[in-house]
């Protein structure tokens, strides 16, 4: 008897201490927002900002990547079914391609990038929004840009 009264206290304290969620607090943790220390909520899938390469930016991501021998080759067989695949600007990566982080030498240069990955494909770049693997700039891998 003495140890459920114990437990009983002891749930009682809990429930008397804990903060209780309002309808706020409960409506952001269904969306699954995160809130940092300094109470800045943060949306659990946050939009990047637009990305606007110029051709300078996209000639230094191509001279970077282009040593980097990360091609896409289409005889494994995770990467089979993209063969047909066609990039382009809102497509999503198809199953077995994986983006590449770029080089710190770019990263350093065009900081915005960071949030980024690369896919060489089909003689062409791909710059890839690294969370939802869409992609949001293609430009050539084999000639310079001007």
């Amino acid at each position: 008897m003495r140890s459920r009264l114990l437990f009983t206290g002891a749930a009682l304290m809990i429930a008397a201490t804990a903060p209780a969620l309002g309808a706020d607090d409960v409506a952001q943790k269904a969306q699954g927002a995160v809130e940092l220390s300094n109470g800045t909520k943060v949306p659990q899938n946050p939009k990047l900002p637009r990305l606007d390469l110029t051709n300078q930016q996209r000639e230094l991501i191509r001279k970077s990547v282009v040593s980097e021998h990360s091609d896409v080759e289409f005889h494994l067989k995770s990467t089979k079914s993209a063969k047909n695949f066609i990039p382009q600007v809102g497509a999503k990566l198809p199953k077995g391609v994986k983006g590449h982080s770029l080089p710190p030498a770019v990263l350093a240069q065009v900081p915005q990038l960071r949030d980024y990955k690369y896919v060489a494909l089909k003689d062409q770049v791909l710059i890839v929004n690294a969370m939802t693997k869409k992609i949001v700039d293609v430009f050539p891998e084999t000639k310079p840009i001007t």
